[in-house]
């Protein structure tokens, strides 16, 4: 392991859940010098978690926290709906026009999907396994966020996922987000999913191809790259950028992305009546850009609500959404 510092890696592996990760494969794909900076961070959110956990004020605030918005939910009346609510995500299709698209991908299909955070609400993936079969498209893309936590062991969100993986299509690509650690992209080729970190691939159709990007976690890790996607950008008639967070729109309008997709906001889960966001956890970014359709210079962005919960498994005034973008050759009629 000489990839990876030898105290990097006594760190990782005073974590039960990452003693028995092949990093020198991880190294292998990613690089030694990516690898290292995506893993310090995950090491310094941990620390930074473990202290505040060590502290007898953050034993408390989280689980006190939590409490006190089912409690508070429960004396308006709201926390069975916003419990429903959370367990109903709403079916969304809507168009994206694209003068440059490719005549052959004219009507081609995207299921869109992120933050499940499956570990805040068990029963999400039987709810997507029964409402997912019922829907047709192209190709599935998933931006993060598949655990709850953003520390500590990841299986059960994992095994969520794979328990969902078979009504997903044939072809899957996924990008990581803020609570997603590296190491879960070794699990992704058992499962049939294409993990892109700061990676693309070419979608075929009827001899025509785009472009497929994908970024790493701009929000906490920072270890996002457009660089080793600009020359595979400048080509592509059109690109689709997967990128967890919102917050990259001005990078990804500068490397040429026409789409990008996203999520990490949910949208607010718990919101006003009319849906109005109290909190969307997001940096820098314009209030427009927290859930649903937005444009940014020459990108075509959407901030999808997400399938799941974070926290608690509730949502008011917010659904969460399953998004499938039909892609269409032209320009959008007003």
């Amino acid at each position: 392991m000489h990839e990876i510092p030898p105290e990097l890696l006594k760190r990782l592996h005073a974590h039960s859940h990452y003693r028995e990760v092949d990093y020198a494969r991880l190294a292998a794909h990613y690089g030694p010098a990516f690898l290292e900076r995506r893993l310090d961070r995950q090491m310094q959110i941990y620390d930074r978690e473990a202290r505040y956990r060590n502290h007898w004020l953050g034993r408390h605030v989280k689980p006190v926290y939590r409490r006190g918005l089912k409690a508070g939910l429960w004396l308006t009346g709201q926390l069975a709906r916003a419990r429903r609510m959370a367990r109903s995500p709403r079916r969304i299709e809507r168009e994206i026009f694209l003068p440059g698209l490719p005549e052959a991908f004219d009507g081609f299909r995207m299921l869109h999907l992120t933050d499940f955070h499956f570990d805040y609400t068990p029963d999400l993936a039987g709810i997507l396994k029964e409402m997912l079969a019922e829907i047709s498209f192209d190709v599935c893309v998933l931006t993060g966020d598949y655990r709850g936590e953003d520390f500590g062991p990841y299986e059960e969100s994992l095994e969520a996922l794979e328990s969902v993986r078979p009504v997903l299509g044939d072809a899957v690509y996924a990008v990581l987000g803020n609570h997603d650690s590296l190491e879960i992209m070794l699990r992704f080729p058992d499962m049939g999913i294409h993990g892109l970190v700061n990676e693309a691939v070419w979608l075929e159709r009827g001899g025509e191809r785009i472009l497929l990007a994908g970024v790493d976690d701009g929000h906490w890790y920072r270890t996002h790259d457009f660089t080793p996607l600009r020359a595979q950008m400048e080509e592509a008639a059109v690109t689709v950028l997967l990128s967890h967070s919102p917050e990259l729109y001005r990078e990804a309008a500068a490397a040429g992305a026409d789409v990008m997709l996203s999520g990490h906001t949910h949208g607010g889960q718990l919101c006003l009546p009319g849906g109005i966001p109290l909190v969307a956890h997001v940096h820098d970014t314009p209030r427009a850009m927290i859930r649903g359709a937005w444009q940014w210079e020459g990108v075509q962005g959407y901030t999808s609500r997400g399938a799941g919960t974070s926290s608690i498994d509730c949502r008011l005034f917010c659904p969460g959404e399953v998004t499938v973008h039909v892609l269409r050759r032209g320009i959008a009629r007003k």
